[in-house]
């Protein structure tokens, strides 16, 4: 009875093995689909549905359909590296999108990265999110490159010099994009006028609000995210301070007005993506995105990604991402990409698996019936 036990188990492993091999492409994505940064991991998923249907609609890749396994993190670091380990060992994923936030990121990418599986974040944008692990990349625009050019612009332009900086301490993505707005601010001539910080969570601001008023500066950078984002906007305006918010991607939502109202109007954001861009492929993305939610940057971004992962699976020959060997050579044909011409523009990774890309710089504004946008600025 042991030996018959024995040989059904391994019939099982083998018709388990056939079944990954035969038919389907499995990638993975997960992302927070509900909670307070639900809009990051529902539009992420929007753009990659998009790109498996065309994919799938033009023959699939190696003679196989790509099969979408999503995950709802809830925004929750414990459950995205659930998510990761039941894409990796259950769903055996040739590669997995995700987590749109950096703080998730640095969790999901050792596990990844360990299990020999490409992970690609469409949203992360921290410092060190791929440093030292080769199976680990992003599609995103880094802050490095998006801070400094806007803060750039916005003082060329603009002719600001004296800031006030609002931190979130609890947050990975905030800590580290202060420090790079903080230098670009020093290394262009202006200044930090006034420091203060939060925690995210917080709904209260007029602590904080009060003790900038003073020092009247002339924009509020502001690293966190948008629920605060909104929040912070409505405080300022009830004490009658009118500068506006500059911050990153982390502010690239609707909610932003749809909380904060006239509030948000002047707020400038730099991200990877535009739909004001005017180049066919990025304006076809846009009509295509018109069913699914709309376009926007962490859409763009998911499209891209799925994409880049059919095109490694393409070059690399992967029919079985059971095979570690497989997966070894989809890494090294996603690293060794020459270019790479998404809807959320032209790039290439660097050595560290980090896409390198033009930063878009973008300020809420309101169009004649009423509707708020991200107006394109430099273009």
């Amino acid at each position: 009875m042991r030996k018959i036990g024995l040989l059904s188990l391994a019939a099982v492993f083998m018709l388990a093995t056939f079944a990954f091999a035969a038919g389907e492409l499995v990638i993975g994505i997960q992302g927070p689909e509900t909670g307070n940064l639900a809009v990051y991991g529902q539009k992420t998923l929007s753009g990659a549905k998009l790109a498996v249907d065309e994919i799938n609609a033009a023959g699939g890749v190696n003679g196989k359909t790509i099969k979408l396994i999503n995950y709802d993190s809830r925004g929750d670091k414990a459950e995205a590296a659930n998510a990761t380990q039941r894409l990796i060992n259950k769903d055996k994923a040739c590669g997995i999108i995700g987590e749109p936030t950096s703080g998730a990121t640095f969790v999901i990418g050792p596990i990844a990265d360990r299990a020999k599986t490409v992970l690609i974040s469409a949203g992360a944008t921290a410092k060190g999110v791929t440093d030292n692990k080769p199976f680990v990349f992003r599609d995103t625009l880094l802050d490095s490159d998006g801070g400094p050019a806007t803060i750039k612009f916005i003082m060329d332009k603009f002719g600001w010099k004296n800031f006030a900086l609002i931190t979130s301490v609890n947050n990975d993505y905030s800590v580290g994009l202060s420090a790079i707005f903080k230098k670009a601010v020093k290394d262009f001539g202006g200044n930090i006028v006034v420091e203060q910080t939060i925690s995210d969570g917080d709904t209260d601001f007029s602590a904080q609000i009060t003790a900038i008023k003073p020092h009247n500066p002339q924009a509020i950078i502001f690293s966190g995210y948008y629920p605060e984002g909104s929040l912070i906007l409505l405080e300022a305006r009830k004490q009658g301070l009118n500068a506006p918010i500059v911050g990153g991607d982390g502010l690239l939502a609707p909610d932003l007005w749809d909380v904060a109202k006239d509030a948000a109007l002047g707020s400038i954001v730099y991200a990877g993506f535009s739909p004001e861009a005017k180049a066919q492929k990025v304006q076809e993305f846009v009509k295509k995105m018109e069913t699914r939610g709309g376009a926007d940057m962490f859409s763009a971004q998911g499209y891209d990604a799925v994409y880049l992962l059919a095109n490694a699976m393409k070059d690399a020959k992967v029919t079985n991402c059971a095979d570690a060997k497989q997966r070894t050579a989809m890494r090294d044909a996603l690293a060794n990409i020459p270019g790479f011409d998404g809807v959320s523009g032209q790039m290439k990774f660097d050595k560290e698996g980090n896409a390198v890309k033009k930063p878009f710089i973008q300020a809420v504004d309101k169009k004649a019936d009423g509707k708020y946008y991200f107006k394109l600025l430099n273009e």
